[in-house]
């Protein structure tokens, strides 16, 4: 029998290839529920808040192999960017994704043509340099290609500082590039039940008798060089000839008893309730990036999904910088959010200050090309989501496939 240890995104999509395969297996969290870092809370009075501000994009191809997105619900981000906190807001749309929108980026009042131009040629490279960049950071890459300290502020920082959870840009430039990739050529997707939808819907169709939850799993245990199964921290054993850790970096290392996990990105959102919108059309706010503020980006959330908040109320999410000195002060940021379209403050009811400490592994160049930190596996043992790859939705999802498919074809031995 096969053991899934942690049931996030990565343990999640390798479940559920088992299951399709009918291949025997238990998948066990220490949890109540599946999802990992990608789950969503209801507030009190119901308001649907993931921890930390989180899309799917509809472009990832493995996610699309495994979820049903109709039945996810909910809508879509516009391709592009309303620009804030800098005179009135003004709008910049992906002219890919609707030529209507070439003649408001021609213009150049939102970012300089020259920035535009190269940012058009960096897309267009960015599908012929697969892998070429893994010693470049974002911000290296991003000053090679010409780009100025304006294009920092206004755009680089606040949006993929907020996506890459790292305003420094100094995360590996394959990475940046990767996602580049993907928002050019597919929509953020943001589900009608929240994030936490995704892996709830992957492990729907597995047989309950197959799901072990609040197990967190204490000890792996072997026999002749081979792992035969795991021990629990209320001292209950299951016997395995084959465990798949699906667990971050922490864990899977107090789990080997060997290496040294990579630093951690945090995350951190402020939740305001709002009762009516201040703008039209579902796009993420990006305001100038300054050391003053602790603000990355915001969106009003149920301008794509409604059904994130009761009926008649509205839902802002703010993303702000975890290690700023005022990141927990709510009516700073509210202050900050109702003052880029001239509100008033006490329109923005806080609900929910949320920080997530471990939210993504560190990415910095060469990242991929790092030895493992705990060596060689023992025999019939893997290691699945972001510890061994990427920290995206795609990235995981596509490793728990992965070694699912191993199991399947292989019997589970490395």
């Amino acid at each position: 029998m096969t053991i899934i240890v942690g049931a996030g995104l990565a343990g999640s999509t390798c479940a559920k290839v088992l299951a399709g395969a009918r291949h025997p297996f238990v998948l066990c969290d220490a949890s109540h529920r599946p999802g990992g870092r990608a789950v969503t809370d209801c507030s009190p009075d119901g308001f649907l808040l993931d921890r930390g501000f989180q899309v799917l994009l509809d472009s990832y191809p493995t996610a699309r192999r495994h979820l049903d997105y109709g039945a996810l619900g909910g809508g879509r981000f516009r391709a592009g960017a309303l620009f804030v906190g800098s005179g009135r807001p003004r709008t910049l749309e992906n002219p890919l994704r609707r030529p209507a929108a070439l003649w408001n980026a021609l213009r150049g009042d939102v970012l300089p043509l020259t920035d535009l131009m190269r940012l058009l040629r960096l897309v267009t490279k960015s599908f012929a340099l697969r892998g070429v960049n893994q010693t470049l950071s974002t911000e290296t890459l991003l000053r090679r290609n010409g780009f100025q300290e304006e294009f920092f502020t206004r755009f680089a920082r606040p949006f993929f500082g907020g996506v890459l959870l790292d305003p420094e840009l100094q995360t590996s430039g394959e990475i940046f590039l990767g996602y580049l990739r993907c928002f050019v050529t597919g929509r953020a997707l943001l589900p009608a039940r929240g994030i936490g939808a995704l892996a709830e819907q992957l492990v729907a169709a597995i047989p309950r008798e197959m799901l072990r939850y609040g197990l967190r799993a204490e000890e792996l245990v072997f026999a002749g060089g081979k792992v035969c199964g795991v021990r629990f921290a209320d001292g209950m054993f299951l016997a395995g000839d084959r465990v798949i850790l699906a667990v971050d970096e922490p864990a899977a290392c107090r789990l080997l008893r060997s290496g040294r996990p990579r630093a951690a990105r945090a995350t951190a959102v402020h939740y305001f309730a709002a009762d009516r919108p201040f703008y039209e059309g579902s796009w993420l706010c990006l305001p100038p990036r300054h050391e003053e503020s602790p603000v990355l980006h915001a969106a009003l959330l149920t301008n794509a999904a409604p059904s994130l908040a009761p009926r008649g109320s509205h839902l802002w999410s703010v993303t702000v910088l975890p290690g700023h000195p005022r990141a927990a002060d709510a009516e700073l940021v509210g202050s900050e959010v109702a003052a880029w379209f001239k509100a008033d403050r006490r329109s923005l009811r806080p609900l929910a200050y949320l920080e997530v400490p471990y939210a993504v592994p560190e990415q910095l160049p060469g990242f991929r090309r790092r030895p493992s930190p705990w060596g060689a596996l023992p025999a019939g043992l893997h290691v699945v989501g972001d510890t061994v790859t990427g920290a995206s939705i795609e990235a995981v999802m596509a490793s728990g496939e992965e070694v699912a498919k191993i199991v399947i074809s292989r019997g589970g031995l490395n």
